[in-house]
């Protein structure tokens, strides 16, 4: 492999930053391969992105893990991997960094130098040549970044060939402000195939927006695809949506409610999925997980209401509500696994909210599939010390005489809150009642869960809501367990919040959804 001398840009070098003399430290030796070229990998730009002159970024991380990874042994395929980098072999690397850094508006993260060595990949060069790496970096510090490698002298790339064929690449490049991107291109005097244009997309999960696109080139004659994701236009629509829908069109009651089932490892588990009818955002989807021993009706106030601006599934939990009960009592982890059946099918990222049981399950589904999980809102967290997690059934019972039914009514009764209906408490008791001798389930499978080391293991942006329950001190014990989770108090609601403040609850949880991720 090329033998590198890394630079560290934290230290006082002189020289400017394509060209940095040797630190005070000692430079450490660094092993580099470049990935292959990739189609369509996609790369934040930075927001409200000003071109510097110095863009140069620290940069010990990526070195230790590229040593790393050039240290590691072949491993199996992994179903999780992910594209981290794509390197491209450049003319001249001043001239790409400059393109990547100045027009684009990536930054440099790592600098090195080195020499072709036995071990480099295949060039037409002698050993001992020359060979530079810089590394630049997007809004993401560790994944979509782009490698530019040069061997040798610098030289003059040729034109862009007019047509593209197999063994190109497309790079897409995301971004926030592709008229400002065109415009600096444009200034550059870069070669642009096709101005931007805005069309319609669907994505994986069924949400539709509209995007607008720049094809470009880059100083090698690399094709870029540079977009810019925007909600989807009334006026985009086919066909017009009338003036009196279009300004109602984020309203609850323009939003599409469905009921559908779909085949995990416990059978069939059923779901609603709720969208606008006119428009949908650029937001996550949202998959819901309700308490025990209810089911995603218990959402259907918050549904519609939530499901204004993207797009929304409420499921039943294995057991509960419609779906069908595994052969035989699941623990936490047989739920999330089953769960994950159906949501690791979406293909894309989603947000989790879950309430009582439900946050439990959400929270143990961020911590086994963090990769497939963007935030987590966690409503009235469940957790319990270890007398009363011991203490928790397992079973139910049914009664000939009714006197279960009774019971169950006036629980609910006792905890009705001002908003909701006598209707929404005679639809939880019915909920209740649906799971017959299965209703504990999850409970037992809570009883055998130790929930406060799962919890500090959680990596996903956290935020737990506190309304006024039973479980409000279990609640703050847990948000002082999640790395960096946000606590908001609502002791203004206790149980049945969903049905009594839907509007409300809803406006909180999507604030805390489009919350900015440091």
């Amino acid at each position: 492999m090329d033998s590198f001398q890394e630079v560290r840009r934290t230290e006082t070098c002189s020289g400017g930053p394509l060209n940095p003399a040797p630190c005070n430290s000692t430079p450490t030796s660094l092993a580099h391969f470049a990935a292959a070229l990739v189609v369509a990998l996609t790369l934040v730009l930075p927001a409200g992105f000003a071109p510097a002159a110095n863009a140069a970024v620290a940069a010990e991380s990526g070195a230790a893990a590229l040593a790393a990874a050039a240290a590691a042994p072949a491993a199996a395929p992994d179903p999780q991997a992910l594209v981290r980098r794509t390197t491209f072999i450049v003319h001249d690397l001043d001239a790409a960094v400059k393109f990547y850094r100045d027009v684009l508006g990536f930054e440099v993260w790592l600098e090195n130098q080195g020499k072709i060595t036995a071990s480099s990949l295949p060039v037409n060069l002698p050993l001992g040549a020359s060979s530079r790496l810089t590394i630049m970096k997007g809004r993401h510090p560790w994944v979509g970044m782009v490698g530019l490698l040069q061997y040798g002298e610098a030289r003059k790339p040729p034109k862009p060939a007019r047509f593209v064929a197999p063994g190109d690449a497309v790079l897409m490049i995301e971004t926030l402000d592709v008229m400002a991107i065109y415009e600096r291109m444009r200034q550059a005097g870069t070669r642009i195939l096709r101005s931007p244009q805005t069309s319609e997309v669907t994505g994986a999960g069924g949400a539709r927006w509209s995007a607008t696109f720049l094809f470009a080139y880059d100083p090698d004659g690399h094709l870029l695809e540079i977009n810019q994701r925007q909600p989807l236009l009334a006026s985009t629509l086919a066909p017009a949506v009338p003036a009196a829908a279009s300004a109602t069109a984020n309203a609850p009651g323009a939003v599409r409610i469905r009921r559908a089932f779909a085949d995990v490892r416990s059978g069939q588990l059923h779901y609603r999925r709720a969208e606008p009818a006119h428009a949908v955002g650029l937001h996550a989807p949202v998959v819901m997980l309700h308490m025990t021993p209810l089911s995603g009706r218990m959402f259907s106030e918050f549904l519609p209401q939530l499901a204004s601006d993207r797009v929304v599934y409420a499921l039943d939990t294995p057991g509960y509500g419609e779906s069908d009960a595994p052969p035989q009592p699941p623990s936490v982890g047989d739920y999330v696994d089953a769960l994950h059946d159906f949501i690791g099918n979406l293909k894309e990222p989603v947000d989790l909210l879950g309430y009582h049981t439900g946050a439990l399950l959400a929270a143990e589904y961020a911590v086994r599939y963090p990769a497939e999980v963007r935030r987590l809102v966690l409503v009235s967290y469940p957790l319990f010390s270890e007398q009363e997690r011991l203490a928790l059934r397992g079973q139910s019972a049914l009664a000939e005489d009714g006197s279960a039914l009774l019971a169950e009514w006036r629980s609910t009764m006792a905890v009705r809150p001002a908003g909701q209906s006598l209707e929404q408490a005679a639809r939880i008791v019915a909920e209740k009642q649906r799971a017959g001798t299965r209703a504990a389930w999850a409970t037992g499978a809570m009883r055998e869960y130790e929930a406060a080391p799962r919890l500090r293991l959680i990596t996903r942006p956290t935020s737990l809501l506190r309304p006024k329950d039973s479980l409000w001190s279990g609640n703050a014990a847990a948000a002082a367990l999640v790395p960096g989770a946000r606590q908001i108090d609502l002791p203004q609601w206790g149980y049945g919040l969903f049905d009594a403040a839907p509007a409300e609850l809803a406006g909180i949880v999507r604030d805390e959804l489009d919350r900015t991720v440091p």
